[in-house]
């Protein structure tokens, strides 16, 4: 929630649909993301790392 307290009622109207799922997909994919690497070992955190740089 606190993601969309920055803006303002009405700059929520106004965007649209498909860009409200976009951003939220965004979002819910980084959360998912963030959460595996903290299991990762040192060696998958930098395998992970050289291929995030490449991209």
């Amino acid at each position: 929630m606190e993601l969309f307290e920055q803006f303002s009622p009405e700059e929520m109207r106004a965007i649209n649909d498909y860009e409200m799922s976009r951003r939220i997909r965004k979002f819910l994919r980084l959360e998912a993301v963030s959460g595996t690497l903290n299991d990762l070992t040192p060696e998958q955190i930098a395998t992970f790392d050289a291929v995030v740089s490449g991209i």
